[in-house]
């Protein structure tokens, strides 16, 4: 059974755009946000922001978060600076609160 949208969780969508000399992979980028988050934010605050990669083709991508969290997104989203030994930095170019809107920033 699905919510009304007035009793839906409220939730906000941050583009970014991930600079690098290849393409990275999603999976070792998922790896990396992971990791990231549980060295910035604990246990505790990883699942309150409720991350969750969408959207990810090697250069861009969309996370989305709650909008209480969506500061300590962006700087679990600063801090990744390498992937898999490639040294990478991730800029989020919007935030949005929805996927169309989001995609605008691309």
């Amino acid at each position: 059974m699905r919510l009304l949208p007035s009793l839906r969780e409220k939730k906000r969508y941050l583009a970014f755009e991930v600079l690098s000399e290849s393409a990275t992979p999603r999976h070792d980028f998922i790896e990396e946000l992971r990791r990231s988050s549980q060295s910035l934010l604990g246990d505790a605050g990883s699942s309150e922001c409720e991350m969750n990669l969408l959207f990810f083709d090697g250069t861009k991508g969309i996370v989305r978060c709650i909008p209480t969290q969506t500061m300590r997104t962006r700087a679990v989203l600063a801090t990744i600076h390498d992937v898999r030994g490639v040294r990478v930095a991730v800029y989020v170019t919007g935030v949005s609160g929805t996927v169309k809107g989001a995609k605008r920033f691309f």
